[in-house]
């Protein structure tokens, strides 16, 4: 075995050395290098996530742009709960480390765009049932102002008012979405079936023992059929 001379020990230590750098560059990063993507924990903000700015058009939906602050403000919803699938592990470079070969970035990302096409899908549907005057990101932002101002005025004259007295956008978007899916639905339910026969059907289907006569429940069997149909008709209009 040829033996090491001084010089060929130094530059083995210096191997040593780099490998040992790099290695502990990647447990505390999370990264290999500065070429890198950033090494993101659990607590970095959807913008930084989804590398998303707000006027962006991530994609479209029968011709209304997506933008990404509608993306975002999806995100923002469902980011607790992408995290709490993917486990304890929320150190740097949570945001990359696949389970089931799925990234956390990936899973946010698809459920954020997902949520935001159903979102519009919705408004699109609102506008053309003559709910609303404007599907856009702008039309959005434009109520939530004109609702806030209105309730300024309300507090100012000591008015009552239902709620808060001013909404954020995340608030105002679930409350605006649960009205319009109740006009919607009203609208929608002059499409269903909602015979007699359909009802006790239903009733019948899903009663359990001890549940009221079908007289009590109607109403509510009534009300959960047009749920169920206005609901599988908005995803397929988001999916179409």
């Amino acid at each position: 075995m040829r033996s090491l001379t001084p010089g060929r020990w130094a530059a083995a230590g210096a191997a040593v050395l780099v490998l040992a750098g790099v290695v502990l560059l990647i447990a505390l990063t999370g990264r290999a290098g500065p070429d890198g993507p950033p090494p993101l924990t659990a607590s970095a903000g959807v913008a930084e996530v989804l590398g998303l700015t707000p006027t962006q058009t991530v994609t479209t939906f029968r011709g209304e742009p997506v933008t990404g602050a509608e993306v975002l403000r999806a995100a923002a919803e469902l980011r607790a709960e992408v995290i709490s699938r993917y486990g304890t592990r929320l150190g740097p470079g949570f945001w990359d480390r696949p389970r089931d070969g799925v990234t956390p970035r990936r899973q946010l990302r698809e459920k954020a765009v997902g949520a935001a096409v159903l979102d519009k899908a919705r408004r699109v549907w609102a506008r053309e049932a003559g709910l609303i005057g404007d599907a856009g990101e702008q039309a959005f932002q434009r109520e939530l102002r004109e609702e806030n101002a209105r309730r300024a005025a309300a507090v100012a004259a000591g008015r009552p008012l239902p709620g808060v007295p001013e909404y954020d956008e995340f608030t105002y978007a679930r409350v605006r979405a649960a009205e319009l899916d109740s006009a919607l639905g009203k609208l929608f339910a002059a499409t269903l079936d909602l015979s007699e026969k359909r009802l006790r059907a239903r009733y019948e289907q899903v009663a359990t023992q001890g549940a009221p006569p079908y007289e009590q429940a109607r109403a509510g069997v009534r009300q959960a059929l047009i749920i169920e149909g206005y609901q599988k008709e908005l995803r397929a209009r988001a999916a179409a």
